[in-house]
């Protein structure tokens, strides 16, 4: 059962908020302003988007073959692979390569949001905690990203600060460097005493076992290289067939993303670490884990590779510049959806991932005005996938009340309105 109407109260809530607005149009305007300044600097971003969905598309038809050389790879370079089919399996394989450990710390979860990893775990005794900034107010108020790369860029630094402050047992001021120094010891502080660590990935190299992973926060280099044991949990269409590939995303990502011209820390990740300082013999590990884990996930993904209405979703490299676009997310954020996957390009994500049900109060909030696609540097087709979700839904019945009222009046009426204007009078 979809409760519509009460999906739509709650973004009307959220339409209604001038506090939130407020903080949508600023982080907006920031971006645009960062994207000026560099385009101006790295003219040549639009040819290299151009060449990475070249790449992107082509290799669609290659994803299986390429998975199979990933894990190949991987296994290769002494890192063990595990695929799953469904979020469950993920879950159950992730809880069980845990070893018994109470205690984990995560970074780039978007994929571990997408199967519910988190509450899976804590409802088994397992203390987990996220690693970024954004991540872990969002963990305290149990909230949603507002975008999958700026978690909170709608909420004021005064909510940091009140849910720090809880956090820590003392006042905290709503200085940024203040608040993010906290998460900074914080994390320093559990990080020493994890021997399990939960990571996604931007990007696996299907040639050389390669794991990318981009952050600004350096909390990716803290998190992957102290515990003993690293699990990484991607989809496979972080599988890329090459490192020029994925190099080529490592230098477009950032501007569609932030705006900004680079990511501050790009780790690529191939093996357990190893010395041969002495005698040349290759010993591991070295200063990094002794083990490391990747569960490579499908959850929905064969399907939607196999349709042809939606395969193009794959394409999609989730930086989020559709969102900022969207005249929809400018008003409600992360209101704009029930699952991980917001806005118009989150539609087919959330049918594959999470099931029609969760898609159809999604599909039906987008105004299919194709703004999204416009500034997508894999230039989607964004609205025509929408357009089919709605049919899907409406074939199942799920179509919301007003819109199933203004097509029997157009049916019997020849207008979307209940009655016809009388010559002379008034629409009521």
């Amino acid at each position: 059962m979809v409760d519509f109407e009460g999906y739509f109260a709650r973004i009307s809530e959220a339409a209604s908020d001038p506090g939130l607005q407020a903080a949508i149009k600023k982080a907006v305007n920031n971006y645009e302003r960062k994207k000026e300044i560099w385009i101006g600097r790295l003219r040549n971003i639009p040819e290299m988007a151009r060449e990475l969905e070249e790449r992107r598309r082509s290799s669609l038809a290659n994803l299986a073959d390429n998975v199979e050389r990933a894990v190949e790879a991987m296994r290769y370079n002494g890192m063990n692979v595990f695929t799953a089919k469904t979020a469950g399996e993920a879950r159950e394989i992730v809880y069980g390569l845990l070893g018994g450990e109470k205690l984990v710390m995560k970074v780039k979860s978007l994929t571990t949001e997408e199967i519910g990893l988190n509450e899976f775990l804590q409802g088994r005794g397992v203390e987990v905690w996220e690693t970024d900034v954004g991540a872990v107010l969002l963990q305290l108020t149990r909230g949603k990203a507002a975008h999958p790369t700026g978690l909170c860029i709608s909420t004021p630094k005064e909510k940091f600060a009140a849910e720090f402050s809880r956090m820590a047992g003392r006042a905290l001021g709503s200085d940024p460097e203040e608040l993010v120094a906290f998460i900074r010891e914080f994390v320093k502080g559990k990080i020493t005493k994890t021997r399990v660590a939960v990571s996604g990935a931007n990007a696996i190299t299907a040639d050389t076992g390669s794991i990318y992973i981009l952050t600004n926060e350096g909390n990716d280099r803290v998190v992957t290289s102290w515990p003993e044991k690293h699990v990484v949990v991607a989809g496979i269409e972080k599988v890329f067939p090459d490192r020029e590939a994925a190099d080529l995303y490592a230098r477009v990502m950032p501007y569609y993303t932030t705006g900004g011209g680079f990511t501050q820390y790009v780790s690529v990740i191939t093996g357990i670490s190893s010395s041969s300082d002495i005698e040349r013999m290759s010993v591991r590990p070295a200063c990094g884990p002794g083990e490391i884990d990747v569960v490579l996930l499908d959850n929905g993904r064969s399907e939607m590779l196999a349709d042809q209405d939606f395969k193009e979703a794959l394409v999609c490299i989730k930086c989020g510049a559709c969102l900022l676009n969207c005249p929809v997310w400018n008003l409600i954020a992360q209101e704009y959806g029930e699952s991980v996957y917001m806005g118009g390009m989150g539609i087919p994500w959330t049918l594959f991932t999470a099931g029609i049900e969760k898609a159809a109060t999604q599909a039906y909030s987008c105004l299919q005005c194709g703004k999204c696609s416009d500034v997508c540097p894999m230039r989607v087709d964004v609205r025509r996938m929408v357009q089919r979700a709605r049919e899907m839904s409406a074939a199942v019945g799920l179509v919301p009340e007003k819109v199933k009222r203004v097509k029997e009046s157009v049916l019997a009426n020849g207008t979307p309105y209940s009655t016809v204007q009388r010559e002379g009078g008034s629409r009521p």
